[in-house]
């Protein structure tokens, strides 16, 4: 993508119609725009913002339309217009943007119409231009330069902040990187849990489920937890995000408390008091684990101790057979007898020595002999009692354990008590101490409600495996179904293979994402520190001059510095093939910089100057002519076009090229 040219009319202090022509060149690449404070260095990049999307993000609410043309409407009563228009190349198609906003007036007031209108036209390769669609045109901006990573390379230093700790950090840098069309597979194919509008959810509706109620209601259980499901983890997604929002103000306040001399070592024995309770009550967890773990894994065990106990005591002093053989009785003596034949081949006649042993036998057989089904039953009940004995001692050393951990975080949670009311007692932290107990008594319920949720979502996928496991064995009606059911088990194998390859390639990506903004870091940064990038693809600075890494604070330098590493080493990897022939083609983006020098020193600056120009296709940088003074050395022979912000006035200020 290259941005040819940009031309604003009647747009905030830009009167009339003025245009910035941008340079091409590839050896000159950067356009420089210059201006003083309130110049409209900041109103030519939310310019673009407004010509794209439709979206200014100015800080004042003041009306687009330049004010003197709107104090001309109130005479002359006439309609007027803010239009920008964009020109650009992309993919080597020359496209033409126009975004019209009609004001009129209305009684003594200038008004807005409440929706923009935007035209879209592009140069064929015969030179005939064709307008595209109404209804295509911010679906094929979006194709472009998608709205959400506009961030990136329509960068205002001022006013983003910490771009890589912003929320929508992860799908942007995503759709940069081109892992976005296997996420959209995994969505089209559906989840093996979720019975919705996707390819299994259309092959589960085409089951036959008539005259099968089991089935029905099973798949109904299925439709009704996935949906609070589905609740449950935006609820929970919240809830993380205002834990994470509580934890920073907490760390914040503990900041400001200690700084103040009289609470530092009060606060030093809070902090010290609270990492125990945390380790007490893992502790305890894994107390209660084993307990409930023993009871549930023993519980027949446990129940029966007593029962086997009382049951051998009375059969104490009992006389029991010891002559009849396990598992034989009466019955199955009568049936050889009257086979005539026995097990071992010997004849069995009425009156001979095996035909009266054999009935002697029977007397110690059941149903005859009840001394006999005893000395079974005394026997079993001493081999489980025997079996249960090394049951008990565990088990208590749980309990032990969970009342000492409860024991111990109660006397802790009493001690920081204490400590609270002490550091209320000193007069200059008492504010902030309250904000802190606060702070910590919401997060304490966030903290359970967290607990609730993750516990609810447990529950939740056990109803969803079960129904759909009953759902499953019930729902085999036809051969239809069967072929189904086929298509359906292929489909999920599809599936688990397109997830494992998403998540190999995010975490081949992030690794090599993180490869580059340290290289670019690294060049940009003079000291000892290096980045890291989670699997949200959030950027945090790590000191490496210390015996160990540590993450530190960031100044606004600093930042600044981290921002242009993190953005550089995004449109390197744009520009690089990473991606398979399914998913999007790389594509080089232009960066167009508002203030980008003003929170850094002079050695960054030149640092970051030196960097840039290797890394973008395109530069347009806006800044004040102290800032430039700083990279001047380093970037002047590389521009290709100059442009001035000179001052009229307040609302009027004139683009001048400077040759």
């Amino acid at each position: 993508m290259i941005i040819k040219k940009i031309s604003l009319y009647n747009f905030r202090q830009f009167q009339g119609e003025q245009s910035i022509e941008f340079s091409t060149d590839e050896s000159q690449k950067i356009t420089l725009v210059l201006g003083d404070n309130t110049s409209g260095k900041t109103t030519i990049l939310q310019a673009f913002l407004w010509g794209f999307y439709g979206n200014a993000n100015f800080k004042s609410k003041d009306s687009l339309l330049n004010a003197k043309a709107a104090q001309e409407m109130l005479t002359t009563k006439e309609n007027q217009e803010v239009r920008i228009s964009i020109e650009l190349e992309h993919q080597d198609v020359n496209y033409f943007i126009i975004r019209t906003l009609t004001h009129y007036v209305k009684g003594n007031i200038v008004k807005a119409n409440a929706i923009s209108k935007v035209e879209m036209k592009y140069k064929q390769r015969d030179g005939q231009t064709d307008d595209i669609p109404p209804h295509q045109i911010q679906a094929k901006i979006g194709e472009i330069l998608p709205e959400d990573l506009a961030i990136y390379f329509l960068y205002d230093t001022e006013r983003f902040g910490n771009i890589t700790s912003k929320t929508d950090v992860t799908s942007s840098v995503k759709g940069i990187l081109g892992l976005t069309v296997l996420e959209n597979m995994i969505k089209h194919i559906g989840s093996p849990t979720r019975l919705s509008n996707t390819v299994l959810g259309q092959f589960n509706a085409g089951l036959n489920l008539e005259g099968n109620k089991i089935a029905t209601e099973a798949f109904n259980r299925v439709e009704l937890a996935e949906k609070r499901k589905e609740a449950v983890i935006e609820r929970l997604e919240q809830k993380k995000k205002e834990f994470e929002g509580y934890s920073k103000a907490v760390v914040e306040r503990q900041g400001i408390l200690r700084s103040l001399e009289k609470t530092k070592q009060l606060q030093v024995q809070k902090d010290s008091k609270v990492k125990m309770i945390k380790f007490e009550k893992t502790a305890l967890l894994n107390a209660q684990e084993q307990f409930y773990s023993s009871i549930q894994n023993n519980t027949p065990m446990f129940l029966g101790q007593a029962l086997f106990q009382r049951a051998l005591e009375e059969l104490a002093s009992a006389k029991l057979d010891k002559k009849s053989i396990r598992d034989m009785n009466a019955n199955a003596i009568k049936d050889i007898i009257e086979r005539g034949i026995c097990v071992c081949g010997t004849e069995i006649c009425e009156g001979n020595s095996a035909h009266k042993h054999l009935l002697e036998e029977i007397r110690y057989l059941p149903p005859e002999s009840i001394g006999t089904l005893l000395k079974y039953f005394k026997d079993k009940s001493e081999t489980l009692l025997k079996a249960g004995s090394g049951f008990f001692i565990p088990l208590e050393n749980s309990y032990k354990n969970i009342f000492n951990n409860l024991q111990k975080i109660g006397d802790l949670e009493d001690e920081i008590q204490y400590l609270n009311e002490e550091l209320k007692k000193q007069d200059d932290i008492n504010k902030h101490q309250e904000i802190l107990m606060e702070l910590e008594a919401k997060l304490k319920t966030i903290t359970e409600d967290i607990a609730a949720l993750n516990q609810e979502l447990g529950e939740l996928k056990k109803v969803i495996q079960d129904s759909l496991d009953t759902y499953e064995k019930n729902i085999r009606l036809s051969e239809r179904n069967n072929e189904l059911l086929k298509y359906i088990e292929y489909t999920k194998q599809v599936l688990e293979w397109v997830t494992n390859h998403r998540d190999k390639r995010e975490n081949k990506i992030k690794e090599r994402l993180e490869e580059e903004v340290n290289k670019y870091f690294s060049m940009m940064y003079h000291g000892k520190r290096k980045v890291t990038i989670d699997d949200k693809f959030r950027v945090e600075l790590i000191t490496t001059d210390l015996s160990e890494d540590i993450h530190t604070d960031e100044s606004q330098g600093l930042e600044t510095v981290k921002n242009f590493a993190f953005i550089s080493g995004l449109v390197e990897l744009a520009k690089e093939k990473l991606n398979d022939a399914y998913e999007k083609e790389a594509e080089a983006y232009p960066l167009i910089l508002d203030a980008p020098f003003s929170n850094a020193d002079e050695k960054h600056v030149k640092n970051i100057s030196e960097v840039l120009p290797t890394v973008a296709n395109q530069l347009i940088l806006i800044v004040m002519a102290k800032d430039w003074n700083y990279a001047k050395n380093s970037l002047s022979n590389k521009v290709g076009r100059e442009y001035y912000l000179n001052k009229q006035s307040e609302i009027y200020t004139k683009i001048t090229e400077v040759k």
